[in-house]
């Protein structure tokens, strides 16, 4: 009797622990975007470098020569010798499948 009143106690631990997790992580996420503090709910074409976190949204580190249309946030990264851009948007869901060059 003993040994599953632990076991529930921490099973329902864990579960909070991880949903505090989750929210911290949603924020941190969300809270980094400089470009874009809205969470884009588009979805990419493609893309080759994609950064999960924990709260199941994702960034797409790609460097582009132009920035998918469904891009709220296009910054340059480099402008020399070529412009090229990076989308800053937040992403929810799964990355596209990987760019072909």
């Amino acid at each position: 009797m003993k040994s599953s009143t632990v076991m529930v106690i921490l099973v329902l631990q864990a579960v909070l622990v991880m949903g505090i997790f989750a929210a911290v992580a949603k924020e941190n996420a969300v809270g980094e975007n400089k470009g874009n503090r809205e969470t884009n709910g588009g979805k990419l074409k493609c893309c080759s470098n994609c950064n999960f976190s924990f709260s199941g949204l994702y960034t797409c580190d790609d460097v582009v020569k132009k920035c998918d249309p469904v891009c709220k946030s296009c910054a340059v990264v480099k402008t020399h010798p070529v412009k090229m851009f990076k989308c800053t948007d937040t992403f929810l869901g799964m990355c596209g499948p990987p760019c072909k060059h």
